[in-house]
């Protein structure tokens, strides 16, 4: 099993906006390729973080899980138009993708 989590940080005094559009994406985007069953999580930096970081985790149960949801996600035309929604809001180049292979 894996936690494949994507990294952004917001702009200063926008992470709100950040959240909203978030949670949007999984209401409106990811429900669509069938995120309920992949454990999705929104967290924020809190302590020895940084505060402006937004990350969303979703848990799999494997790689190739992962690349369905990938392939399903880059097909979807409003994740594309969602993705420059956010834009003015994140700080540019901090968009990270980090997998961990979870052992318990």
């Amino acid at each position: 099993m894996f936690s494949a989590r994507w990294q952004i940080d917001a702009k200063f005094g926008h992470k709100q906006t950040v959240l909203e559009l978030l949670k949007k994406w999984e209401r409106e985007i990811g429900s669509q390729v069938g995120l309920a069953d992949l454990k999705f999580q929104i967290m924020t930096g809190s302590i020895g973080a940084r505060e402006a970081t937004v990350e969303a985790h979703h848990q799999v149960e494997s790689l190739a899980q992962l690349e369905q949801f990938f392939a399903k996600i880059g097909k979807i035309d409003a994740h594309a138009k969602w993705g420059k929604e956010m834009e003015p809001y994140v700080v540019s180049g901090t968009s990270l993708w980090n997998i961990y292979r979870i052992v318990e």
